[in-house]
Formats: structure tokens, C-alpha cells, sequence
């Protein structure tokens, strides 16, 4: 069984060619401005790569620009390759209630609601998020943070901040962008930037430390072993 992961981020050629077929007139996010210099995707292979190595050639990421460019594409993945396995894998953006479904999460979000509400009948296993949002990763695994930041790093603030919170799946977004800015601002590298640096952190990741900080990312794992090995 093929396996297609449809992922917001940036993308570049080759997630262009990984793109299902695309429905008359709609335009992928893929290229948007200067986010177009460097993508997401060798560090999500990085960052999957046990999966790939299980899977070999039946395992594709595909970095689809906005959070809706991904929904959409996964949805013409869908009715274009029924065959495959295809996921869903956003940024949850908020809090995600654990009596709630990633699908019924993303329904629930006032700013998602445009394009997220035709969600009704697609199988929990085929939505995973990043709770709250991919930052929450890197702030998992500070070793990462340490060695691609070098000397100027100060992770006072992030391990100070993570006392109060049982979870980095409880920090919030802005939380998050406040704590890699002020760990980061006096270093060679300066202050975190996603297009910048998120490419290379993704590639740096200890994917068991992340595993073990983040429910929904252990989630993910577990999904996608559990379709691998069963077929």
C-alpha cells in the first residue's frame, strides 16, 4: 500500500510533482512568495525517516503550502489514488481537547470553518496535527536547539516556561514563538525564524524525544507503522 502524507509547509519541485491530480482552477499554495527559497521537505523525510526505512518507495511526503492547500489535496487524493493511505498532517493552531477528534477539532475552529466543514465522513486515522503547532517539536528536543543555534542559545527561558505546562502540546502558538525568539536572538543564526530555520531543526529532531513530549506526534508514528507493517 502506497502511503501519501499531505503536510502545510513550504514545498519545492519535487512536492510539486507528488501532487494529485488538482481540480480545474485550483492553484496550489506550494509557491507563495519568499516562503518559495527553502522548503520543508527534505527535513520532513529526515524527520520520517524510520518510516522509510520500513517503507521504502511506498511512503511519499508532500508539503502542500497553507493548511486548506493541504486539506484540498488530500481530499483530490482521495477520490484520485483510493488505494493509498492518504493523511492529513496540519498544525492544530489551538488547543485540542482530548475528548475531541482531530477532524472535530479542526470543524470547531471559527478560522477553519471555510474550508474545514465538508470534514463529515473521512477516518480519524487519515487526520493528524501538530499540537499546537510544529514549534512545539523543536521546543521537545532542546539538544536539537542547542546544536543548531550554537553559542548565544539560552534555553532558561523554555525549560523556566515548561515547569507550569504538564505537556508541550499545551503551549500555545504565540507562547512558543515568544520562547524560540528570546532563546535564539543572540546567536550567529539570530532570532528563530521558520522559513529560515524550522528546514534544518526538522532534520536535527530526536524523533523519540519528540515521540515522547507529543501525544499527537506518537500518534502519528503509530498510525503510519501500524499501515506499514500490516500490509
Amino acid at each position: 500500500m502506497k502511503i501519501y502524507i499531505y503536510i502545510e509547509g513550504v514545498g519545492d519541485e519535487d512536492d510539486v510533482e507528488l501532487l494529485p491530480r488538482q481540480r480545474p482552477g485550483f492553484r496550489s499554495g506550494i509557491r507563495s512568495g519568499k516562503e518559495t527559497t527553502t522548503g520543508l521537505r527534505p527535513g520532513c523525510i529526515k524527520f520520517f525517516q524510520e518510516l522509510y526505512d520500513i517503507a521504502g518507495e511506498n511512503i511519499k511526503v508532500v508539503m502542500c503550502g497553507s493548511r486548506r492547500d493541504a486539506y484540498e489535496n488530500f481530499k483530490i487524493a482521495l477520490e484520485s489514488q483510493p488505494e493509498a493511505f492518504n493523511v492529513l498532517l496540519i498544525d492544530a493552531e489551538s488547543p485540542v481537547c482530548t475528548s475531541v477528534k482531530p477532524w472535530e477539532h479542526l470543524r470547531n475552529r471559527k478560522d477553519d470553518q471555510p474550508w474545514i466543514l465538508d470534514a463529515l465522513n473521512f477516518e480519524d486515522e487519515q487526520c493528524h496535527l501538530m499540537v499546537q503547532t510544529m514549534e512545539a517539536w523543536f521546543i521537545a528536543d532542546i539538544d536539537a536547539l542547542r546544536t543548531f543555534y550554537g553559542e548565544g542559545f539560552r534555553e532558561d527561558g523554555i525549560s523556566q516556561g515548561m515547569v507550569v505546562y504538564p505537556s508541550i502540546e499545551q503551549v500555545s502558538k504565540d507562547t512558543l514563538k515568544i520562547w524560540l525568539a528570546a532563546a535564539t536572538r543572540r546567536t550567529e543564526k539570530k532570532k528563530y525564524h521558520k522559513t529560515n530555520h524550522a528546514p534544518k531543526l526538522l532534520e536535527l529532531l530526536d524523533v523519540a524525544k519528540v515521540r515522547q513530549a507529543s501525544p499527537y506526534c506518537d500518534r502519528l508514528f503509530m498510525t503510519l507503522s501500524d499501515k506499514i507493517t500490516k500490509v
